[in-house]
């Protein structure tokens, strides 16, 4: 005999069989059972008796009902005893572990025929739904909370088509848009009539499908009736299982009145900023106004009443002992009297034409005159001083060039710069006045040769918050109000003025002025 044929009979030997016949069933996972037709356990495979907790010789040649519930209806027994000899048996109900634990299964019965068709034993083939059920409950509360959420949620929540048209949309999505049912704003097409501009929607959805999703995305949207909402929308894509997107999800909440507030907070932000910046500058003026008060009252006391003190002494002093002096020192008193009322009589000048500029009672008259003859006069009158210091005048001007500003105005400030100028000079210096175009505008150059300014008391020039007092070559006090004076009436005239200056070089001072071809 072939070893092919000893193999077939060995594998057709009713023991391998039924070994392999045990395996198997042993091997799937559903619990199977065998009963008799008097329903008394025949067979049970190894997950059955896991499940159950039974052992085989506790199970075997017991009645079925020893694993029944009694949380069953006693009619599915009947059912089921019934309905297995003829098509079978399939539905839920409840088994009993061994433990008393109760546990829903799934059974599905048939019956076993002999050769001549007769009934011999049922088979009855269920799973454990315990661990289905849990997850079927899970999703069941979570479908319930998704439809309370999807009811009740306060913002609008929506699905849609890629092409516009709404699936679905909850209650607060109507009331939003101001449509009367769901079944009427399903019609809407999206873009056309909820979106103010179509742009937007058309830049919303290239970002949602660039990016998969989009939060917080604002948008202008409108609701029936037109009127504009402002919305922050969150939405997903919708993709079936190919990866082709079917639709967006998304949730929109109402910020209209959000940003009405926003925009009523920024402006009285902007209303409380502007209030602080008058304030600011009002305090400015304030501060500005109170150190000018400080200053004309700071030389009232001082500068003002020094000069007035030396008139009295010298003048007493005439009156005491005239008839004892020689004309000499007459002549030389007088001297001393005639300088010092032309420096009072100076500083009452700037300080009537400062209060003038201070209480808006300067007015300013413009014309046209020629620079040139201006300096000169202005050098004729001061050439006395200059003379007696031993100081020399060049008026670089040029014959012919027209001003257009306040000719008092511009005089003051050219008589204020070269007094300056003499009193930091020593016998030798030159004092220059020159011009040249700049910006379409003249700009004037008042130059000495004299003992110059330092770095520090240049910073404090033109300013009225700062006392600055300097003493002359000859010991001439000033107050400083000049200069203030200067840039008061340069810039009241439309020009500006500043200074250069070195310790023992000399000082320029520069302004510029309009002239008449500037003001064609």
């Amino acid at each position: 005999m072939s070893r092919s044929k000893k193999e077939n009979i060995a594998v057709t030997s009713p023991s391998i069989k039924l070994e392999l016949f045990e395996h198997t069933i042993n091997s799937i996972n559903d619990c199977l059972v065998i009963t008799d037709m008097d329903n008394k356990i025949i067979f049970v495979n190894d997950p059955f008796v896991k499940t159950y907790g039974y052992t085989r010789e506790e199970l075997e040649g017991k009645h079925i009902n020893l694993v029944r519930s009694e949380r069953n209806d006693p009619s599915v027994y009947e059912e089921i005893f019934k309905t297995t000899t003829s098509d079978g048996w399939h539905g839920r109900l409840f088994n009993k572990k061994k433990n008393g634990e109760e546990f829903l299964i799934e059974l599905r019965t048939s019956v076993v025929t002999d050769k001549e068709g007769n009934p011999i034993a049922k088979v009855g083939a269920s799973s454990d739904l315990t661990t289905l059920v849990e997850h079927e409950e899970i999703l069941r509360e979570i479908r319930d909370k998704y439809r309370s959420l999807f009811y009740e949620l306060k913002d609008a929540v929506y699905e849609s088509t890629p092409d516009g048209r709404l699936i679905d949309i909850n209650p607060a999505g109507i009331e939003l848009f101001g449509y009367s049912s769901k079944e009427e704003i399903l019609k809407v097409d999206v873009a056309k009539e909820l979106y103010i501009n179509v742009h937007d929607r058309v830049r919303f959805k290239e970002q949602l499908e660039k990016d998969g999703f989009v939060k917080n995305y604002e948008l202008l949207v409108k609701n029936k009736q037109g009127a504009k909402l402002v919305v922050l929308e969150t939405a997903t894509l919708v993709k079936d299982s190919n990866g082709y997107i079917t639709g967006y999800r998304g949730i929109l909440r109402d910020i209209t009145e959000l940003k009405k507030s926003e925009d009523l907070l920024r402006d009285y932000l902007e209303e409380v900023a502007n209030v602080n910046e008058q304030l600011k500058k009002r305090e400015a003026e304030l501060r500005k106004s109170n150190n000018e008060k400080d200053k004309f009252f700071s030389i009232i006391a001082h500068d003002l009443k020094s000069p007035f003190n030396s008139l009295l002494t010298l003048s007493q002093f005439l009156i005491e002992d005239i008839d004892n002096l020689t004309k000499q020192e007459i002549k030389s008193f007088a001297t001393e009297i005639h300088t010092s009322s032309k420096s009072v009589f100076r500083l009452l000048e700037n300080l009537l034409q400062w209060a003038q500029i201070k209480t808006g009672r300067l007015d300013l008259h413009v014309e046209d005159f020629d620079f040139h003859d201006l300096v000169g006069k202005t050098f004729d009158l001061l050439n006395w001083n200059a003379k007696q210091k031993g100081i020399e005048f060049y008026n670089e001007t040029k014959k012919g060039e027209l001003v257009h500003a306040d000719k008092i105005m511009v005089s003051s400030v050219v008589q204020n710069l070269i007094s300056n100028a003499i009193k930091f000079s020593r016998s030798g210096d030159k004092v220059t006045v020159s011009s040249q175009p700049f910006q379409d505008n003249l700009m004037v150059i008042v130059s000495d040769t004299g003992i110059g300014i330092s770095k520090e008391n240049l910073k404090m020039l033109f300013r009225i918050d700062v006392h600055l007092s300097t003493i002359g070559t000859n010991d001439e006090i000033g107050t400083g109000l000049g200069l203030i004076l200067c840039k008061e009436l340069v810039e009241k005239n439309g020009g500006k003025i500043w200074v250069e200056s070195k310790i023992g070089t000399g000082t320029d001072f520069y302004f510029t002025l309009p002239t008449t071809e500037s003001k064609k």
